[in-house]
């Protein structure tokens, strides 16, 4: 499928590109998997690369308003188990998979009466 504007679907939403800064945003897509790999007498490595191969997406958002920030925020409502369809860099294709988001540490950059505006947020997503 070729690439149609948009970087991340979460549980069925897109994510609007205007949250991204995109320039920080990276992927690292289809990453190998190891068990009981290792080294023999001689140190010629053996891997045993598992056929399960898992992506990760890392990026930053852009300084945003609480406003903002509320509407962000709801499109990881739940951010233990969501589906995560994301342009893989690698197969130059969306890809579908299930993945989780880290603990996100908020940095207020300032108050301005009754409005907060946040510094950008760093977001991982990480599949299972």
């Amino acid at each position: 499928m070729a690439f149609q504007g948009y970087l991340l679907q979460i549980n069925g939403r897109t994510l609007p590109n205007r949250y991204i800064k995109l320039d920080s945003y990276q992927s690292t897509p289809n990453q190998r998997q190891d068990a009981d790999s290792y080294v023999d007498a001689v140190g010629m490595l053996h891997r045993n690369i598992l056929p399960h191969k898992r992506s990760k997406v890392e990026f930053e958002t852009i300084r945003m308003h609480l406003a903002d920030k509320t509407e962000f925020q709801s499109y990881f409502s739940s951010r233990d188990k969501m589906s995560v369809k994301y342009w893989n860099d690698e197969l130059n294709a969306y890809a579908t998979g299930t993945f989780y988001v880290p603990d996100i540490a908020f940095k207020i950059y300032r108050i301005q009466g009754n409005d907060i505006e946040y510094n950008s947020l760093r977001i991982a997503l990480i599949e299972y």
